[in-house]
């Protein structure tokens, strides 16, 4: 065999991987950003069991269970007489909540900075008006993420987007856990950033639904009333924008919001049942009542005043 022939053999056998590998180079350095800035998460190999063959939908439904049942399966019901009420579940060894009665003062409603879910003071009650049955409730420093469990579980939410908040820090208002409980949901049930972007607001992922932010959005905003499904979130503003009526008011990053995912729908009880993080201070289940139509409505009760629904698009 000739030299010649073996330089160029040789030469072949180097050229040839780069030649194969250079258009993999060339299409990561044209990958397209995501819609809006994304924070890094820090490092996570956990993986939550689903389903063989489960769909996003259904992957989505079966994470936030397992996590209600991680934090105990506390259970809020939302009254259309305007109740809201811690109704059961939690650690056993979760700081005790308190009985509250109409006459008590109430704190102020959830929103992105306050960390807390308690419902909104109500307007003096008129002589005649009969007085309502006291609710279970757990103020901030209270409840499952008081506990060295509760910690635990909600510092993997925030890691989704690059924060390691301690554990006095997750019972104040400043590192409420809703926006990331979903953030973190849909990151684990598969979700890509040209379908869903995570965020420390719900605002953020709203606005991408509403205003048509991503190529293959996993979720597109419709107004209340309307019926929720299985998979969809349900969001409502908070604090002082709690009377908001308009989507296009929600600006993102700013305007208070919560938002649950939808995991079951029950026509003849009319009711429906979600799961949401920071929920009266724990990943809970609120089961709330729906009008006759099973539709979902701004009017449903005074702490939860259901804005809009995110219809999931995934099968």
């Amino acid at each position: 065999m000739s030299r010649p022939f073996l330089r160029n053999s040789l030469a072949l056998r180097i050229a040839l991987p780069l030649v194969l590998i250079a258009p993999v180079f060339w299409f990561a350095g044209c990958a397209t950003p995501p819609a809006r800035p994304q924070a890094e998460p820090l490092p996570d190999n956990e993986v939550v069991q689903t389903r063989p063959g489960a769909t996003p939908r259904e992957k989505m439904i079966e994470i936030a269970l397992t996590e209600w049942d991680r934090w105990g399966r506390q259970v809020v019901r939302v009254g259309r007489d305007d109740t809201y009420c811690v109704a059961g579940g939690g650690f056993p060894d979760q700081p005790q909540g308190r009985w509250l009665t109409p006459d008590d003062p109430m704190p102020t409603p959830s929103d992105e900075g306050s960390g807390t879910d308690m419902p909104l003071p109500k307007a003096v009650a008129e002589p005649a008006a009969p007085a309502q049955a006291p609710c279970l409730r757990y103020p901030d420093g209270t409840g499952g993420e008081a506990t060295a469990r509760g910690c635990m579980l909600a510092k993997r939410y925030w890691g989704i987007v690059g924060k390691t908040p301690t554990c006095q820090q997750l019972t104040t208002g400043g590192w409420a856990w809703s926006a990331v409980f979903i953030s973190w949901i849909m990151r684990k049930a598969g979700l890509q950033n040209d379908q869903f972007l995570t965020g420390a607001t719900h605002a953020e992922y709203v606005t991408d639904a509403r205003d048509h932010l991503l190529r293959h959005p996993a979720f597109v905003l419709e107004r209340t009333p309307a019926v929720p499904r299985p998979g969809d979130l349900i969001c409502t503003a908070r604090g002082a924008d709690r009377f908001m009526t308009d989507p296009a008011e929600i600006q993102a990053g700013r305007t208070p919001m919560h938002c649950d995912l939808v995991v079951e729908m029950d026509p003849v009880r009319h009711e429906v049942k979600s799961i949401g993080g920071n929920v009266q201070q724990s990943a809970s289940m609120s089961i709330t009542e729906l009008n006759d139509a099973n539709q979902l409505d701004p009017y449903t009760n005074s702490v939860m005043q259901w804005l809009v629904i995110l219809r999931n698009q995934l099968p």
